[in-house]
């Protein structure tokens, strides 16, 4: 899986997330969440990239 699919797929599983604490769900204990947080981790490792953009002005450039 490359860093864009990652990605995605953990912003779904925090949305999934705020929806499974509702009362009426008990579903899967299993932490997708932390499992794509250590994932994207390791492939920024491997890939020598940071959490954050450095922007030298302190502004995003767009």
């Amino acid at each position: 899986m490359d860093l864009n699919q990652l990605l995605y797929h953990h912003q779904i599983a925090l949305m999934r997330k705020v929806d499974d604490e509702a009362p009426q769900h008990c579903g899967s204990r299993f932490d997708l969440v932390s499992h794509y947080e250590r994932r994207i981790s390791k492939l920024r490792q491997e890939m020598g990239t940071t959490q954050y953009p450095y922007w030298p002005d302190g502004q995003a450039q767009l």
